[in-house]
């Protein structure tokens, strides 16, 4: 056998060995697209359920908040109304307070008024007697 045929034979078993390592390579590639699609089917079968369920729950969740608007405007028109009541008591029970607490005052104030011209009169009344 020559150097040649040597060099031949190496590099044909050295080019086997790199097939049986791209074979091996491509195995484990194929079984890792394998693993990847089952899994990819399993988070499928999971999370079309989930998002029926997601769908009936906001349906659901937009009937509630229909009703609490409902029971809100309910709430803000009755507020309203109590407000209003507020106001016409308030204005009825102010209003003849403060008259009476004006007349009040206008009445004390007469009476301290009249109260000092009585005692000027008679303090005028005292000194015009001395001088006699």
């Amino acid at each position: 056998m020559s150097w040649l045929a040597i060099a031949w034979t190496i590099v044909a078993f050295l080019v086997g060995a790199l097939v049986v390592g791209l074979c091996v390579v491509v195995a484990n590639v194929f079984r890792v697209i394998t693993s990847t699609k089952d899994l990819i089917d399993g988070v499928t079968k999971q999370t079309v359920p989930l998002l029926a369920e997601v769908g009936t729950t906001v349906s659901l969740v937009n009937q509630e908040l229909g009703r609490v608007d409902g029971m809100l405007a309910a709430a803000e028109t009755a507020t309203a109304s109590v407000g209003n009541v507020v106001t016409v008591l308030s204005s009825t029970v102010t209003s003849p307070l403060v008259r009476l607490s004006a007349f009040a005052w206008g009445v004390r104030r007469a009476v301290s008024k009249a109260a000092e011209d009585g005692e000027e009169r008679g303090s005028r009344g005292r000194r015009a007697r001395r001088r006699r």
